[in-house]
């Protein structure tokens, strides 16, 4: 709460940016913004979902926004690459870089509602990348370190990066959304001719190979989101005393059994092993606490009609559990993956 009111009363985008990074210096202190080295996906992920459970329980925006740091480490550090493989070389450099430093992690290629980024103008440099192109949609964009990001070469290849925020080459955009979903720090970042040095990207071989780590990475995604909203809506129910139902209780149930075998699937993943399984499971988990999310939105905006005095934090609280059936993959497009 201290983190609210110190960045609500923030005079310049530097005020913001400034304390947005001692919040992020005092959860790393309490908590694992990175995962645990050598750690199995079933405790990658609970290390994770401790830190995202306990942040977005009192500040939702700011638990989404960890989630888009923390999702993309527990796919890299858990993707079953063979350990003498170059990728898996590549991931020891590059995920040893970011915990010995401390960095903080934005990701650029997030899908959404409205259809995926615009594309990226990428090219050979050398031994080095080009890259320019715009991200419009990046959590903790003002602040980051590194951002991850997919793009096409010409040649047909997707090219995985991991891209420094310093430089002229780089400008961060200002803050997309208004109101408490501004502590996501949800801004654009456009690259201009910005160079992606040798050792910080990794260009995949064949289609379905880089399909495969696209929908490997999107089921960390829906898990960790899941754990966030669940923490929030928890939380909502206690401060606001909403009464519970058979329901919901029994929503809970399926969501936690679903979180359950997608942890075991996590960690039988074998290297070239299909994730397909793992996505429908994990898509069907987004699903139900999206629905957990919509209904407690429901509830939320039904009570502020009746209690005056709360009804703009009501409001507000329901809000920010709406953007959940927006968030990739988006309900729609599941659900027509289901028909």
């Amino acid at each position: 709460m201290g983190f609210i009111a110190e960045i609500s009363a923030a005079g310049s985008d530097n005020q913001w940016r400034q304390a947005l990074r001692r919040e992020l210096d005092r959860v790393r202190k309490d908590f694992a913004l990175y995962p645990p080295a050598g750690a199995n996906p079933h405790d990658t992920f609970e290390s994770a979902a401790l830190t995202v459970r306990e942040v977005a329980a009192h500040c939702l925006p700011l638990g989404i926004a960890l989630v888009m740091h923390l999702y993309p480490l527990c796919a890299l550090q858990c993707a079953p690459l063979p350990a003498m493989s170059i990728a898996g070389f590549k991931r020891r450099l590059l995920m040893n870089a970011i915990t010995d430093r401390k960095l903080v992690v934005a990701n650029g290629g997030s899908e959404r509602a409205n259809g995926a980024h615009q594309s990226m103008s990428v090219a050979l440099d050398g031994d080095g990348l080009k890259v320019t192109g715009t991200f419009e949609y990046v959590s903790l964009a003002s602040v980051a370190d590194v951002v991850l990001f997919s793009a096409t070469l010409a040649d047909g290849r997707t090219a995985f990066c991991a891209a420094g925020m310093r430089g002229d080459s780089v400008r961060i955009g200002e803050p997309k959304f208004t109101g408490s979903m501004q502590f996501s720090d949800t801004r654009s970042i456009t690259f201009v001719d910005h160079r992606v040095a040798r050792g910080q990207y990794l260009v995949a071989t064949d289609a379905p190979g880089a399909r495969c780590i696209f929908d490997y990475q999107r089921c960390w995604f829906h898990l960790l989101l899941g754990e966030a909203y669940l923490s929030r809506i928890a939380q909502l129910r206690r401060s606001w005393q909403l009464p519970g139902s058979v329901e919901q209780q029994m929503a809970l149930n399926e969501v936690a059994c679903l979180r359950e075998y997608a942890l075991r699937l996590l960690d039988d993943c074998r290297p070239r092993g299909s994730v397909d399984r793992l996505s429908r499971v994990t898509a069907t988990m987004k699903l139900r606490v999206s629905a957990l999310a919509q209904a407690g939105s429901r509830t939320l905006m039904d009570l502020a009609a009746k209690r005056g005095a709360d009804a703009a934090s009501l409001r507000s609280d329901a809000s920010e559990l709406g953007y959940m059936k927006l968030q990739p993959t988006s309900d729609d497009r599941i659900l027509r993956t289901l028909l």
